[in-house]
């Protein structure tokens, strides 16, 4: 019997070394080898990444340009527009605001939001779901407004009396300018403008010191240049003004700071459990383009579900992934539109955890 208890602790320590394995980050031989296969593959100027993790410091890598002309290296405070990232923050905002029974999200978003007055049925729970019936971009002219609005209010009224595409509730419909009312109901509960309540709930409790509305009051210095690219040609992006989706699109960050919103999200810092599990709870249906909750797609890296978002918006490509059961969060971005951003976060966490990048049956 001697020989099996000497192996019992053996098999142990097998078992921690395992685990252990199983935490190891990338190293930054093998992550700096995917970022340049991406640059070179997808023809991006530049990318940046950053993932976390409880008990280790953010990873950073960089590569590339933040703008070929003066080839200007990448770093990790390059700010890249969050595009529809910015939805997961409005998400959290509206939530935090019904946590404290300062906003019913079923009840009429027009009740929060006046300039919404033309569909009284519109509920801020089918806003965040894309379940409201309001529309997208509906031409280049909307998609790449120009157009500078000096609040909420005046972008809403735009759109208001345009019809539902269905009676809300009972389609999918992805639609930024559902998450426009969301910011005018965020104001309307909180007695602030949107960007002061995100910036005082949100950012400051996160320590998101580098991100900021995208707007003429951030040195252009700062921010990543913007490209398209044009068969295998990088070009300027064409103008964006995103005063119209600020809520849903308006936000210029840095990956690290996107991982400290996850870690303060996946350590319920900014919502409570509860209300957290509400925000991750599937609401789409069998035949919706999309599998979405409140605010955030929903998804499997091998056995092991994911809340992410991607964002696509004139010059640039961004992903954010979260992994709870890990507390794993990655964010990937890029200054070229048009770049799957999404595919490399999703590949990265799998990696991090050694499984498919399959979807979990």
């Amino acid at each position: 019997m001697r020989p099996i208890k000497l192996l019992l602790p053996l098999i142990v320590l097998l078992l921690a070394l395992s685990a252990l394995a199983q935490q190891q980050p990338f190293s930054p031989e093998a992550l700096s080898a995917e970022l340049k296969q991406a640059v070179t593959t997808q023809h991006l100027p530049g990318i940046s990444v950053a993932i976390y993790r409880p008990g280790t410091a953010i990873a950073t890598f960089t590569e590339g340009y933040t703008d070929i002309q003066t080839k200007t290296p990448v770093t990790t405070h390059t700010l890249y527009r969050l595009a529809s990232i910015s939805k997961t923050i409005t998400a959290v905002a509206t939530l935090q605001l019904a946590s404290h029974n300062k906003l019913d999200i079923d009840k009429s978003a027009q009740q929060y939001c006046p300039a919404f007055n033309h569909h009284p049925e519109v509920t801020a729970r089918e806003l965040l779901s894309h379940r409201s019936g309001v529309h997208h971009y509906e031409n280049d002219s909307t998609q790449f407004n120009t157009i500078h609005f000096s609040n909420l209010n005046d972008a809403v009224k735009t759109f208001a009396a345009d019809p539902l595409k269905f009676p809300a509730g009972t389609g999918f419909q992805y639609t930024s300018y559902g998450f426009t009312v969301l910011g005018c109901e965020i104001e309307g509960a909180s007695a602030q403008s949107y960007e002061a309540y995100v910036r005082s709930h949100i950012l400051t409790p996160a320590k998101m010191d580098e991100t900021f509305v995208d707007d003429s009051r951030v040195p252009a210095s700062a921010k990543a240049t913007f490209y398209s690219l044009s068969g295998v040609q990088l070009v300027p992006a064409v103008p964006l003004d995103i005063s119209d989706r600020l809520p849903g699109g308006g936000w210029l960050s840095t990956p690290t700071d996107m991982v400290k919103f996850a870690d303060i999200v996946l350590s319920h810092g900014l919502l409570s459990r509860k209300w957290t599990d509400r925000m991750w709870t599937e609401t789409s249906r069998p035949g919706d383009p999309m599998r979405y909750a409140l605010g955030w797609s929903v998804g499997f890296v091998g056995s092991h579900p994911i809340f992410a978002h991607g964002g696509g918006q004139a010059g640039t490509s961004t992903s954010l992934l979260l992994v709870p059961d890990q507390h794993l969060a990655i964010a990937v971005f890029t200054n070229r539109d048009g770049a799957d951003m999404t595919g490399l976060s999703q590949k990265i966490a799998a990696e991090l955890l050694h499984v498919p990048i399959s979807p979990a049956p």
